[in-house]
């Protein structure tokens, strides 16, 4: 009976697994597809995702989780974050889409068809411990008609009170780093790990359950094209550089100077809020 039960529960968790999977590319092509402007608000329009969207964003949301450094004392490693996923939210805004839909000719016509160059791999240092890992595998790519630009999904956190004001009129570059510091120039700040978005998030009019924070991270379509590696700081910057499109800040382990990448864009069409969580 032990034996039978064993593999009836394995069998249930083999098919729960399926499904979830199922679930889950079902989700991320439904948040990738972009949708006709004709059905999309002039308004910004904040919706309940379905749950095949919300299967996807969970999904992405918790294999992005990684350890970080302790504020107080950056010689120790925090834990990776226990997180849930309580609630998300689909954003669309007819102005934003047709900004991105021009931005996205523009490049196709810059680079007369061809496809840029896939991002690097990466490579993180957490302790002693050095990683690499596939770019292909860390940071979720949109599936395209061909062309690659380089669009992913990217996370970015920023305090609820600033939050309506992103949704309201998009990410605006010139007030880059207020509060914050902007180790990479006057741009919109993202990354592949959520949990780097949680010290940005901040704790304003966040609720407190049972020790815990509730904070919204948005999540982002951003179109890269052809990026720029950056190890050094450049706050100065207020554009990326000759020939490239946006600054991908390298990691230490990379020759950089940040624990985990960062994804820096300084024009408001390349990015489309696509839903917080």
């Amino acid at each position: 009976m032990s034996a039978e039960w064993t593999l009836h529960r394995e069998q249930a968790d083999a098919h729960a697994m399926e499904a979830m999977a199922t679930s889950v590319q079902a989700g991320w092509k439904a948040a990738c597809a972009l949708p006709h402007e004709s059905t999309v608000s002039l308004r910004t329009s904040v919706v309940p995702a379905d749950k095949t969207e919300f299967s996807f964003v969970e999904w992405l949301f918790t294999r992005s989780l990684v350890k970080h450094r302790h504020a107080r004392d950056p010689s120790l490693w925090c834990p990776t974050a226990r997180v849930k996923v309580l609630e998300v939210q689909k954003i669309e805004n007819r102005t934003f889409l047709k900004r991105y839909a021009q931005r996205r000719e523009e490049l196709l016509e810059e680079r007369a068809g061809q496809s840029c160059e896939p991002l690097q791999d990466i490579e993180t240092l957490i302790g002693k411990s050095l990683q690499n890992q596939r770019s292909i595998e860390e940071v979720c790519h949109c599936p395209d008609s061909g062309v690659n630009f380089n669009e992913v999904l990217l996370f970015h956190g920023s305090p609820s009170a600033k939050i309506n004001g992103i949704l309201t009129s998009g990410f605006d570059p010139r007030y880059a780093g207020l509060g914050t510091g902007a180790m990479f120039g006057q741009g919109s700040y993202f990354a592949h790990n959520a949990s780097k978005c949680f010290r940005y998030a901040g704790d304003d009019d966040v609720e407190r359950k049972n020790g815990g924070l509730r904070q919204t991270v948005l999540v982002v379509r951003a179109l890269l094209g052809n990026p720029h590696y950056q190890k050094l700081m450049c706050p100065e910057r207020r554009m990326p550089p000759a020939n490239s499109d946006s600054v991908v800040a390298l990691t230490k382990a990379e020759g950089g100077c940040v624990d985990h990448r960062e994804y820096v864009l300084y024009d408001k069409a390349s990015v489309l809020r696509m839903c917080g969580s």
